[in-house]
Order: structure tokens, then sequence, then C-alpha cells
């Protein structure tokens, strides 16, 4: 299970969404936000991704998953061996004998959709735990960059229309996480 590309994702879309959100909320401010200052962006999916405590997390996180898809791979093959088994029975099998593979399954599939449901979120928050010192620290150096060289304003580079390379700050911030 790879989660690399759902942190990233999940990380751009927040970004995403928070800018657009800025973006059609605040436009007479965003306009006078450009007149009194400077507009940055960065590569937030890059720098998260090369940063060395993503892999750890990911890492830490597959570790903590594996088992859980395990127990899940085993629930579904005991579900599927009782579907399996109840289609095979014989149209002269006794009423009670049916009802009661027919119980069966309905057990198993209880099981199954139970463990899901209660490990999925398990997994999520395991996730997040992972994940937000890690984006408290890119956005500390973001701020820091920012606020350095003079920024009011910084986004993610994914919803840049138009602008200049002198304003994106990707790779400041990568050398200041001491990241090459």
């Amino acid at each position: 299970m790879n989660h690399s590309g759902g942190f990233i994702n999940v990380s751009r879309r927040v970004i995403l969404a928070v800018a657009l959100s800025l973006l059609l909320i605040a436009p007479p401010s965003m306009a006078a936000t450009q007149d009194a200052g400077k507009v940055g962006v960065v590569d937030y999916g890059k720098i998260i991704q090369q940063m060395p405590e993503t892999k750890q997390a990911e890492t830490t996180l597959q570790a903590t998953a594996a088992p859980l898809q395990k127990e899940l791979a085993r629930l579904n093959m005991e579900y599927q061996k009782a579907v399996a088994a109840y289609r095979q029975l014989p149209a002269t099998t006794a009423k009670a004998a049916r009802d009661q593979k027919e119980r069966d399954v309905n057990l198993k599939a209880q099981a199954l959709q139970k463990y899901q449901q209660e490990q999925g979120p398990a997994v999520e928050k395991k996730q997040q735990e992972l994940l937000t010192p890690i984006r408290d620290k890119v956005l500390a150096a973001v701020k820091s960059i920012a606020q350095k060289e003079g920024f009011t304003l910084v986004l993610d580079k994914g919803i840049q229309v138009y602008g200049t390379a002198d304003h994106d700050l990707t790779f400041k911030v990568l050398n200041q996480l001491n990241i090459k």
C-alpha cells in the first residue's frame, strides 16, 4: 500500500481549497494585497515529497498498515469462501442448513465491514499524526522566508496561472530545510 501519493494529494487538495476560497471570497482584498506587497508561490507537494521526514512517515505508515491489510485480506478470503460454499449448496439442501450457511455469509460480511469501518479511520488518524509536524515545519519555513523577503501572500504553485521565477520560493524553502 503506497500512501506517498495520498500524502501529497491530500496536502495539495487542502492548499488548493484554501487558496481557491481566498480567491473567490476576497477578490477586492486580493487586489489590494497585490498593490501593497509581493505574492510568492511554492511547490508545496515537491517540498513535502523531498523531505526525509516524509519518507520516514511513509515507512511508519506502511508498517502500521501492513498487518491491518493482512487481516483485511484474511477476512475477505473467509467471506469469499463462505459465499462460494453457499452458492455450491445443492438445491436439495434442507432449509435449515441453507439458512445456517446464509447466516454464516452474513456474519462474515458484517465482520469484514466492521473491520474496515474501525481500521480505516485508525490509519487515517495515524497518517495525520505523522503528517502534521511535517506540514508545520514546511509552513514555518515558508513563513520565515516570506517575512524575510517581504512577501505578503504565498500560494501553492499548483494554482498559479502566471508568475515569474523570482516569485517562486520553492528552492529557498528547500535550502532552509537543508534539502538538496
